[in-house]
């Protein structure tokens, strides 16, 4: 009995000591962060204004390009009666 105890808590041991647990390492990534410089940065629309105005007694209107700072089209008529 004694002998069939010792047999069975050496096999215990020796089965529980391969059973270590493998730890993650954490990956080494080697990359360089770009930065950014505050002249690269541009908006990806154009932002344009409308102007405005009444001629011959209809009203008319413009675009202008904020982003580029010139005329789109020339004077157009609105349509509106």
């Amino acid at each position: 009995m004694k002998k069939r105890l010792m047999a069975f808590l050496i096999m215990c041991v020796m089965t529980l000591s391969f059973a270590v647990p493998a730890m993650a390492s954490e990956a080494i990534v080697s990359r360089p962060v770009p930065t950014y410089r505050e002249q690269t940065i541009t908006p990806h629309t154009e932002m344009v204004r409308f102007y405005w105005r009444t001629a011959g007694g209809r009203l008319q209107f413009r675009v202008w390009s904020m982003t580029n700072g010139r005329w789109l089209n020339d004077w157009t008529d609105a349509g509106v009666i």
